[in-house]
């Protein structure tokens, strides 16, 4: 995978390195998916960023979408299949933003999110993949994502493994987005 991602880098500018530190890794996708995810920052015209829900999340929380990288995919080829298939949206990739790992505190995962922010350019939003069972959308300005983060991290207590993995991609963007502006 190394490779893919000196692809990407090479492409989309180095990303930030992250370790996301979690309880166990007894979880999906980060105990089943070898191959890793592609996480999507899509900026529509608007200024704000699409977040998704699922009906099987509690709480209808929100997080960034994200996708799995197919055995032998290119992370570029998974991000955009990936944006078709969960928006149908065109966009223009801006950003290698993050590569996040995982690890506990007896164990590393070979998962891996690949964070990329892109940037709508047309086309009506909608799953073209049913399977997705994307129940809702909202669109979050660039300074409500740490609220976001923090309700993913402050969820369930059966999901809050889950939370704080997704929580991480989250605080990378808003982390990203204040630094390039600042």
């Amino acid at each position: 995978m190394s490779e893919r991602v000196d692809a990407v880098s090479a492409k989309y500018g180095e990303p930030r390195q992250l370790v996301c530190r979690l309880p166990a890794l007894d979880f999906p996708p980060v105990s089943r998916r070898a191959h890793g995810e592609v996480c999507m920052a899509i900026m529509r015209p608007n200024g704000r960023f699409l977040l998704q829900t699922k009906a099987s999340y509690p709480n209808s929380v929100m997080r960034l979408p994200s996708g799995g990288i197919r055995p032998g995919e290119d992370i570029e080829k998974a991000l955009l299949r990936e944006i078709w298939e969960e928006t149908n949206l065109s966009v223009s990739v801006e950003s290698f933003v993050a590569r996040i790992r995982y690890e506990s505190a007896r164990e590393s995962s070979s998962f891996e999110t690949y964070l990329l922010f892109v940037r709508e350019l047309s086309g009506p939003l909608r799953s073209n993949d049913p399977s997705e069972k994307i129940t809702s959308w909202v669109e979050a300005l660039p300074e409500e994502l740490g609220a976001y983060a923090d309700e993913l991290r402050n969820i369930t207590p059966r999901w809050s493994k889950w939370g704080m993995f997704r929580a991480t991609a989250l605080d990378a963007l808003a982390d990203h987005l204040l630094n390039r502006e600042g």
